[in-house]
C-alpha cells in the first residue's frame, strides 16, 4: 500500500489524498478488493481521461460540479451525484471552471464487481450516474476505506472487501428505490400478483390466468412486478417451481416424473436442465446429496 498526499505533481492543479493497494492472492481470487481510494479537490480544471483499465470506479461529488463522459455518453454532474463506471470503457471527467468540485472515489475489482455493475445499469435505466441526498454518508464510506489502508495486512483486505460489498449493496438499494413503483396502487397490484403466483405457480397457463384475473397484459403486469421485486414474473415462477422441486426431492421419495408435475415444471428434461444450470448437478444427484431420508 502506498499513501500519498498529492495525486498530481502539480499541486496548483489539484489537492488530494489517496491510497494505492495491491491485493494478495486470496483477495484477488475471493474478495472485492480496492485498487485505489481517495478524495480530490480540484483547484483548476484538469481533464482526467482513461480507458482499458481492469477496474471499476465509483465516485461521489462532494462539492461543486463538472462533467463526465463514458464512451459516447455525456453527463453534467454536481454535488450529490454519484457515478459507477466500467473502466474498460474510455471515460473522462473535468471540474467546472467556475464551481470547482471535490470528489471522493474508489477504484476496485473482484469477481462479483461485474455482476453488481450489470445490476446497477439495469436498475438505473442504463445510466452511469445517480443522485443521493446525503453526500456525507457516502463520503464517510470512502473515508472508512481510506483509513482502513493504514494497517496494511490480510485483515485490511477482509475489512475492505466488507466495506466494498456494503457500498455496492447501498448503490443497488438506492437506484432500486429510485426505480420502484411510484404509486400505492402499483405497489398493491404487484403484491397481489405475487400472492396469486404463490398460490398458483404450479398450475398450467399461469400467465394467461394472470391476464384473465387482472384484465391486463402480462407485459403490463411484468413492468410493475419487476420494479417492485427486481425480477420478472417468469423468473419468479421459475424460481418457485424449482424450489418446490427441491423440497420434494429432499423430503419425499416421489419419482422424478411426479415431482416435475407437482412442482409445475412438468417436463422432466426441462427440470434436469434447470438443476444443471442452478445447482451444477442433475435432480438425482441433488437428491442423493440433500435428501433428509438418506443415511
Amino acid at each position: 500500500m502506498i499513501r500519498e498526499k498529492s495525486l498530481f505533481s502539480d499541486e496548483k492543479t489539484t489537492r488530494s489524498e489517496r491510497a494505492l493497494h495491491t491485493p494478495g492472492a486470496f483477495a484477488r481470487q475471493n474478495l472485492l478488493y480496492i485498487q485505489e481510494v481517495g478524495r480530490l479537490e480540484s483547484l483548476t480544471p484538469h481533464l482526467c481521461a482513461r480507458e482499458n483499465l481492469d477496474s471499476w470506479l465509483f465516485l461521489v461529488v462532494l462539492r461543486g460540479k463538472g462533467s463526465l463522459k463514458v464512451g459516447e455518453r455525456h453527463y453534467s454532474i454536481k454535488k450529490g451525484d454519484c457515478a459507477f463506471v466500467n473502466c474498460r470503457e474510455r471515460y473522462e471527467h473535468i471540474s467546472d471552471e467556475e464551481d470547482a468540485w471535490k470528489l471522493a472515489w474508489v477504484h476496485f475489482n473482484g469477481h462479483s464487481a461485474g455482476g453488481y455493475y450489470q445490476l446497477f445499469r439495469r436498475y438505473n435505466q442504463g445510466s452511469h450516474v445517480f443522485s443521493v441526498e446525503d453526500v456525507d454518508e457516502w463520503n464517510a464510506r470512502i473515508g472508512e476505506m481510506l483509513e482502513a489502508q493504514r494497517p496494511n495486512s490480510f485483515h485490511t483486505e477482509l475489512r475492505c472487501g466488507e466495506l466494498l460489498l456494503s457500498l455496492l449493496n447501498q448503490v443497488i438499494d438506492t437506484v432500486a428505490d429510485c426505480s420502484a413503483v411510484e404509486t400505492e396502487q402499483e405497489e398493491e397490484l404487484a403484491d397481489t400478483v405475487r400472492e396469486v403466483l404463490n398460490e398458483q405457480y404450479s398450475g398450467p397457463d399461469i400467465l394467461q390466468k394472470l391476464e384473465n384475473h387482472f384484465g391486463r397484459t402480462v407485459q403490463e403486469l411484468n413492468e410493475t412486478f419487476s420494479r417492485r421485486y427486481g425480477v420478472s414474473i417468469e423468473e419468479y415462477v421459475s424460481n418457485r417451481r424449482l424450489n418446490a422441486a427441491k423440497e420434494l426431492l429432499r423430503f419425499s421419495i416421489k419419482p422424478l416424473e411426479t415431482i416435475a408435475q407437482e412442482s409445475g415444471i412438468r417436463d422432466i428434461i426441462v427440470m434436469q436442465q434447470m438443476f444443471r444450470e442452478s445447482e451444477g448437478m442433475t435432480a438425482e444427484e441433488y437428491r442423493a446429496k440433500w435428501a433428509a431420508w438418506i443415511r
